[in-house]
């Protein structure tokens, strides 16, 4: 039986930065300190207004803020303007655009825009497909402390894809990313438990391991975690509680599940 692993993902931040307007958590608060000059400010009523979180969802409203904190110099919002248009999320969408955010975020030492612009090169995005530049910006996010980061690089060691094929290091960054927090990585760390690459097989430690990565919000672990109690992997059989993993699981957004 082989475990599905989930794939490459982006950085975008949806946390609030310490600054002036750090210890108010509402929209007249933040709204006042942006009105009152506060980037800080204006970052965290944007990543309001791109969540939804507090106030009504407005990414028009969120790519306004992000653009003007980021011409304050906040290279978060440089980073979450750069998603903004990537994916034409209250903006049309601009590649080259979102392409020139990330290089200027990661060049002015923001590690999560050096993820992003890796993202890009290996995925072909707006830029020639280039592997090995995508491993050399993953490992700079990696190093920096971006678990997004270690957790793409561990994708590409366990692809060989821009560097030679290495589970054991794959596994070793996805353990570093689950440590931190990393759900995805949780989850490809349990299938490689599962699957015995790079690690000594260990079925119940990979159903250990897609509980985390589901408990966390991972679909695709709940899936993982589905098929091992459906099986009786690492666990014992429980077509019930495999049912509803999977019900849990489609429901989330992860297809897979749903067949």
């Amino acid at each position: 039986m082989e475990f599905t692993l989930e794939t490459r993902i982006r950085t975008v931040l949806t946390v609030f930065l310490l600054g002036m307007s750090a210890c108010q958590e509402n929209e007249v608060s933040d709204q006042g300190a942006c009105d009152s000059g506060d980037m800080v400010g204006c970052y965290n009523l944007g990543v309001m207004y791109q969540s939804g979180q507090g106030v009504p969802q407005d990414l028009e409203r969120a790519v306004s803020l992000f653009q003007q904190s980021c011409d304050g110099g906040v290279r978060a919002s440089c980073n979450n303007l750069g998603f903004m248009y990537e994916l034409g999320a209250g903006v049309p969408q601009d590649i080259e655009r979102a392409r020139a955010l990330y290089q200027q975020v990661c060049d002015g030492g923001a590690i999560e825009g050096c993820n992003n612009l890796g993202f890009m090169y290996q995925n072909g995005t707006g830029v020639p497909r280039d592997f090995e530049h995508a491993v050399s910006l993953h490992q700079q996010a990696c190093e920096g402390g971006d678990m997004a980061g270690c957790y793409n690089l561990g994708v590409m060691y366990q692809g060989g894809r821009g560097v030679t094929q290495d589970f054991e290091r794959a596994v070793s960054l996805y353990q570093q990313a689950c440590g931190r927090g990393d759900m995805q990585s949780c989850n490809n760390l349990g299938a490689m438990y599962g699957n015995g690459a790079g690690v000594t097989q260990n079925f119940e430690r990979a159903a250990n391991l897609h509980q985390q990565a589901c408990d966390g919000g991972n679909m695709r672990g709940c899936y993982n975690l589905g098929v091992m109690y459906h099986n009786g992997t690492g666990v014992p059989q429980d077509i019930d509680r495999a049912l509803r993993l999977y019900r849990r699981a489609c429901d989330g957004g992860d297809t897979s599940a749903c067949n």
